[in-house]
């Protein structure tokens, strides 16, 4: 538990406290066995501590006195649940994003018939107890933190932040301000309807890009390439060059292998160098820069890991 508190404290000092806020309602969002960051740490660990044991006996049977080789597999099965978990509470998230989204435009066309013309607290506790899946789950707990002392727009703006979804908050940020505004809230419900409506295709688009780019980015520079390029280096390396001969370009052994030496350590620059290159498009796709260093401390060490056992294997 020491261990685990440890590294808490260190990923706190890392990372902003928005940063592990925001990764905690994640959790809770997803509705995860891990409820903050302590939780998290801890059921990784485990997970690290089960695979390691068994990828070290099964690795130790088949290379036995490779401690070199042993090692890099022990670390790489210890970082491995913890990405693994990482990626999968991301991945669920932005899944149920998209499904809370696709319901939207209905749940407000019906809601804009059942739901009461002048009382917003009134409306929110129909929709939270109407079928709307997820997004009547979100509304019940809304209606909890306004029974509970909060005001309407504070709720519904703790709804649009823990999303974390453009198309969720403009539709919760139109019924606060015609709220405000004292416009009925079946007439807030339909204009929102119909104003959602004009612009969901685009954004659907946009974002199936955009997750399509950002996970073909994270396993391209962490995993593919460094498995590639780790796998074609260690086949070369196993070649004899001084039984070769001279090539027909007038280049002895010696040279060959010197020319072998920079074309490894280029190599491997390379890999390093994409996965910066990747970090970096992937915190300006997010719009957010300061991600840059969150995604660096990820996809550089796993890249080095993952070339590098490939290459020993």
């Amino acid at each position: 538990m020491d261990a685990i508190e440890l590294i808490e404290a260190f990923l706190r000092k890392i990372f902003e406290e928005e940063k592990i806020k925001s990764f905690e309602e994640k959790l809770r969002v997803n509705e995860s066995k891990m409820k903050n960051l302590k939780e998290f740490l801890l059921w990784s660990t485990l997970e690290s501590l089960f695979l390691i044991s068994t990828a070290i006996i099964i690795c130790f049977s088949i290379w036995e006195k490779n401690y070199s080789m042993l090692f890099l597999i022990a670390l790489i099965s210890f970082l491995l649940p913890f990405a693994f978990n990482f990626l999968f509470q991301d991945l669920k998230f932005e899944k149920r994003k998209r499904i809370k989204e696709d319901a939207l435009s209905d749940l407000l066309l019906e809601a804009s018939v059942f739901c009461d013309e002048s009382s917003a607290e009134k409306s929110i506790k129909k929709i939270a107890e109407q079928d709307f899946g997820l997004i009547s789950k979100d509304f019940s707990n809304a209606y909890i933190e306004i029974k509970n002392g909060a005001s309407i727009e504070e709720a519904l703006m703790h709804l649009s932040r823990i999303n974390k979804s453009k198309q969720y908050s403009r539709v919760l940020g139109l019924i606060i301000q015609g709220y405000k505004n004292g416009t009925p809230m079946s007439e807030i419900f339909k204009e929102t309807a119909e104003d959602l409506l004009e612009t969901k295709a685009i954004l659907k688009e946009r974002q199936a890009v955009m997750l399509v780019t950002k996970y073909t980015l994270i396993l391209s520079s962490a995993l593919i390439i460094p498995a590639v390029l780790g796998l074609i280096v260690g086949l070369v390396s196993g070649l004899n060059f001084s039984s070769m001969g001279e090539l027909s370009l007038g280049i002895d052994a010696e040279q060959r292998k010197e020319l072998f030496e920079h074309a490894i350590i280029g190599t491997t620059f390379y890999i390093f160098e994409y996965a910066l290159l990747s970090a970096y498009f992937l915190s300006l796709q997010q719009g957010n820069k300061k991600n840059f260093w969150v995604y660096a401390g990820i996809l550089v060490p796993v890249a080095g890991i993952v070339f590098f056992a490939a290459r020993a294997g």
